[in-house]
């Protein structure tokens, strides 16, 4: 399924750009989540754990991720990528004057491995329909009609693998 964008019109960003001009450029919709739960279950569906193992081993990545990430390490979990405290500060005149309050925007930043990176790289894109625009005969779209956040219908979850 491809992924989905609209079309939003915004501030020419070329440098040779007129003042004042403004150009459509592609945003990217999401078309639902895929939460803890589901994902646990997809999981199964492909191993021998069961959704209940899966979210043990995911709720314990989390909490060694938090103790590392705390530590400084960045922390690489295979061709999925790697994970990184990243954070700014206020600026000071001299070093003695700093402190770690001064240490603001907190986060962790995500790069992806190379199987993801390619994967992205060779996903297709459809445009959701502007409802404006319908049946006016403008390309676009195709497919079904589920707008944003309506999800396929849920297949069925098979249980008890062991």
């Amino acid at each position: 399924m491809p992924a989905k964008y609209t079309l939003v019109l915004r501030k020419d960003l070329r440098k040779d750009a007129v003042e004042g001009s403004k150009l459509y450029y592609a945003n990217a919709k999401a078309t639902g989540t895929c939460d803890m739960y589901e994902l646990c279950d997809l999981i199964s569906l492909s191993s021998t754990a069961s959704p209940g193992d899966v979210r043990l081993i995911l709720d314990s990545l989390i909490e060694v991720m938090k103790r590392s990430l705390g530590k400084g390490e960045v922390v690489q979990v295979g061709e999925l990528g790697n994970f990184q405290l990243q954070f700014g500060s206020s600026g000071t005149a001299t070093k003695k004057e700093f402190n770690q309050s001064l240490i603001k925007s907190k986060r962790i930043v995500f790069r992806p491995g190379k199987v993801l990176r390619e994967a992205v790289a060779n996903f297709s894109f459809e445009k959701i329909p502007d409802p404006s625009e319908e049946g006016k005969g403008e390309e676009g779209g195709g497919g079904d009609r589920r707008g944003p956040g309506q999800r396929e219908p849920a297949r069925p979850i098979q249980r008890g693998k062991h």
